[in-house]
């Protein structure tokens, strides 16, 4: 009887709270950037630069820069942990060779320094006494840590629903970040071409996991992804038909327009015309930009009310975009107040689905 009465009455605390906290971290790395209103010239500086990009990646056949990836042949497994309970789980690192090749030229030279990134590494937690449905997680930005990742995602109480659970780490994060470099990942980042090309390479890895695990038994793959991983989730479903679902949660739909929330929030309004021309860079890897491939029945968008990093308006786009459910939890972006209600969303939408039992 406490609890419920607690919550209600420190529910709009706790999400204000949370709202202003979003709000408090975007601001501090704005001004650890130090930029200002840009200049004039700046302006026509970075348009050219976009509108290259735009011409050089507007010219790549799609068909082409998602090419279907060949099978993993050499996959390395770690094991971490047995899983306790009854049901002989266990808790593996996989990695293997990423094998993906730059689309342009002139990006080739440069990935082949990132050693680091050219090893693709998953946290695989995984029954052993049967075949289980597998849902693969996109962690977010400047994130990507396994013992961090296992608790954002709620990964027990996922295998506890009959799920495998893969950790799926990005490009340029976490152990795939150049092992001397300090600060942000070097993707996404204002180079739009490394930001294309990684985006590339997260869907030759990504659907290279989704054919192991079936390879390996799994009656149902999916994702599910979180801010920049609900950005990958989203990109995912307009790449790879065979998915059985996919959640983006709290997502980001368009960098572009995360970049222009954030600047406004400091009070730095960015031209129209880099706008339109940002998302001309992006149009290739931009899922808003291209045609869903799986049906809105089978995707699931989980937003945040007060959420101030990737706003509303992410989710309402994205779930308009696919045309599916959309279900909306009190809390913001990194303080989630409430999120469990997100969560229970997820699990009905999988039981509906015939992924998981419905008395899970």
């Amino acid at each position: 009887m406490l609890r419920p009465l607690l919550e209600k009455t420190l529910r709009p605390i706790l999400v204000e709270a949370g709202a202003g906290f979003d709000v408090a971290v975007v601001r501090l790395a704005q001004e650890l950037a130090k930029r200002g209103n840009p200049r004039r010239e700046d302006v026509r500086g970075r348009r050219a630069y976009l509108d290259t990009v735009a011409a050089a990646y507007g010219a790549i056949d799609p068909a082409r820069f998602y090419a279907k990836p060949p099978p993993i042949e050499h996959l390395g497994l770690a094991r971490v942990r047995d899983l306790p309970g009854g049901r002989g789980g266990e808790v593996v690192d996989w990695s293997w060779a990423s094998g993906w090749t730059c689309a342009r030229d002139d990006q080739r030279a440069k990935w082949e320094r990132w050693r680091e990134n050219a090893t693709v590494h998953v946290r695989w937690f995984r029954h052993r006494d049967r075949k289980a449905p597998a849902i693969i997680c996109v962690h977010g930005y400047r994130a990507g840590t396994f013992s961090f990742e296992e608790r954002a995602f709620g990964a027990a109480w996922l295998y506890q629903l009959g799920l495998d659970v893969a950790l799926f780490t990005l490009p340029f994060h976490a152990l795939r970040a150049p092992v001397h470099r300090r600060g942000t990942p070097l993707f996404p980042t204002a180079d739009v071409a490394r930001t294309n090309e990684a985006l590339g390479q997260a869907m030759w890895d990504l659907r290279r996991l989704v054919d192991r695990a079936r390879e390996d038994g799994a009656p149902h793959v999916g994702v599910m992804g979180m801010s920049l991983g609900g950005y990958t989730t989203s990109l995912l479903a307009t790449v790879e038909p065979s998915l059985d679902f996919a959640v983006p949660f709290i997502p980001v739909a368009d960098l572009t327009d995360v970049v222009v929330d954030h600047e406004a929030l400091r009070g730095v309004r960015v031209p129209q015309e880099l706008i339109e021309a940002g998302k001309r860079a992006m149009a290739l890897v931009r899922p808003l930009s291209r045609r869903p491939v799986v049906s809105g029945d089978r995707v699931l968008v989980v937003g945040g009310a007060a959420d101030r990093i990737t706003r509303a308006a992410h989710a309402d786009a994205l779930a308009a975009h696919f045309g599916c459910e959309q279900v909306t939890f009190p809390g913001a972006h990194l303080l989630q107040f409430g999120r469990r209600e997100g969560f229970a969303a997820i699990a009905k939408f999988l039981a509906r689905l015939g992924v998981i039992g419905p008395k899970r």
